[in-house]
């Protein structure tokens, strides 16, 4: 029996543990961005992460409560064709640490050996996978089995049988509240998804009280309380169309924009939307699609975002050598970090409001203050005076003009992509932790409207 460290760690007799990417312990650093996209993972989501520098990682400890010895370890992945062939992971053991790299286009939804080590609890010692690759990082589980388990081999992920089509003597239906879709007609049996009020169903047969099921939102099928689902007409032709063909590959990162809905058919309809992303949050952009009345759409993992929720980094002018910063000051303003032609990382900036411009042109970072307090007063403004301001503890402040613009973190805003400084970039705190970490002093920063 394997002890799933979802939550706090688990004692079982057998050593054979599992530690999802969820687990309070596990240390992630970086924009790594949760999902459930592609099946097969382990636990409730998985991490992804585009290929970039190895600034951001993973790290699975091993935990406490077990017994020093001998284990195998297995990492887990969703696979897809943009996924790294060359996935970093290191481990570290008794005996030191070892690289070891997974193709994950391969091999999706079963549990893959990384090899056998020594492990003491306590010692810092874990899995940690790095995003430096040659393309999208799954972050995942990792499974531990030492001294008294079964010998271990990969275990597949359930097949899935191919969604059917709608029945054309079926029933359609709507939930009448919120509905969990479970894999038998048990409540006991897994959840696979739940359904927002008024989803349509159509129901296939019956098994007792349960009614067997096809989702068009997930296009598959499940099983579902009958007393909770009510009569409805046919839905619109929309709903159990196939997805649109893709118009352009894109294959990139971007930031959502304002309320962002997610739609699981790109259509402007009240039925369509399965869920929202807040302002500024990183999504993995798959595909640009044409939606039946014209309008563009983007495909992300969540499902569809239209156009104008998703911000994607425009290609510069001109590219530099080495790290640079781009800031893009057209709303939703755009602030990329690139190693050369590389995306490091794109998020949404606050900029200067009209009064007080953000300056454009070529500048360099000059001087770093990692912790200060910003105070009107050093440009003659009284802080208690109109246009004033008086803040204490602003982190990672990057100045690249005399004037003192600089890039920093912005904790007393989140209109991310809009006005509201006096000319500096404002970022998150992730993202302007990350940008202290990785520009130094003589770093390029280039910007534009």
């Amino acid at each position: 029996m394997a002890a799933v460290l979802f939550g706090m760690p688990a004692q079982v007799g057998a050593e054979e543990l599992i530690v999802d990417n969820t687990a309070p312990f596990v240390q992630v650093t970086g924009p790594w961005v949760s999902t459930t996209l592609t099946p097969g993972f382990s636990g409730a989501d998985y991490l992804f992460r585009p290929a970039s520098a190895g600034d951001a990682t993973v790290f699975w400890p091993f935990p406490t409560t077990s017994t020093p010895g001998r284990y195998e370890v297995f990492a887990r992945w969703t696979s897809g064709p943009n996924r790294a062939t060359n996935a970093l992971y290191w481990v570290s053991s008794a005996t030191g640490t070892t690289s070891i790299t997974q193709n994950q286009q391969l091999n999706g939804g079963t549990w893959q050996s990384l090899g056998s080590f020594d492990f003491r609890p306590g010692q810092s010692e874990g899995v940690t996978l790095s995003d430096r690759s040659d393309g999208v990082v799954v972050a995942d589980a990792i499974r531990w089995v030492g001294p008294g388990a079964q010998a271990a081999a990969p275990v597949p992920a359930p097949t899935a049988t191919p969604p059917p089509a709608t029945d054309p003597n079926g029933t359609w239906t709507v939930s009448l509240q919120p509905v969990d879709l479970h894999a038998g007609p048990e409540a006991r049996t897994d959840v696979l998804s739940k359904i927002p009020q008024f989803s349509y169903l159509q129901v296939l047969s019956y098994a007792d009280d349960w009614a067997y099921v096809y989702n068009p939102r997930a296009r598959g099928t499940a099983y579902v309380p009958s007393a909770l689902l009510g009569p409805s007409d046919p839905p619109p032709a929309w709903v159990t169309a196939p997805p649109p063909a893709a118009v352009a590959s894109v294959e990139a990162m971007a930031r959502s924009v304002g309320n962002a809905q997610i739609a699981f058919y790109p259509v402007d309809d009240k039925f369509a939307y399965v869920g929202r992303l807040d302002n500024n949050l990183p999504i993995l952009v798959h595909d640009r699609v044409q939606a039946a009345d014209g309008s563009t759409w983007y495909r992300v993992d969540q499902g569809y975002l239209a156009a104008a929720s998703v911000r994607l980094p425009r290609t510069p002018d001109r590219l530099l050598a080495g790290r640079w910063i781009d800031a893009d000051l057209s709303e939703p303003a755009m602030l990329t970090a690139y190693d050369g032609d590389r995306i490091v990382l794109s998020t949404l900036a606050i900029k200067g409001t009209i009064a007080n411009q953000t300056p454009t042109g070529t500048f360099t970072i000059q001087r770093r203050v990692a912790d200060e307090t910003m105070d009107s007063g050093t440009l003659g403004i009284p802080a208690d005076g109109p246009g004033g301001y008086h803040l204490e503890h602003v982190l990672f402040t990057q100045y690249f003009s005399a004037d003192g613009a600089s890039i920093h973190y912005n904790y007393w805003s989140s209109n991310f992509g809009y006005s509201g400084s006096h000319g500096c970039l404002g970022l998150d705190r992730a993202d302007s932790e990350f940008l202290w970490n990785w520009a130094s002093i003589g770093t390029p920063v280039v910007i534009h409207a």
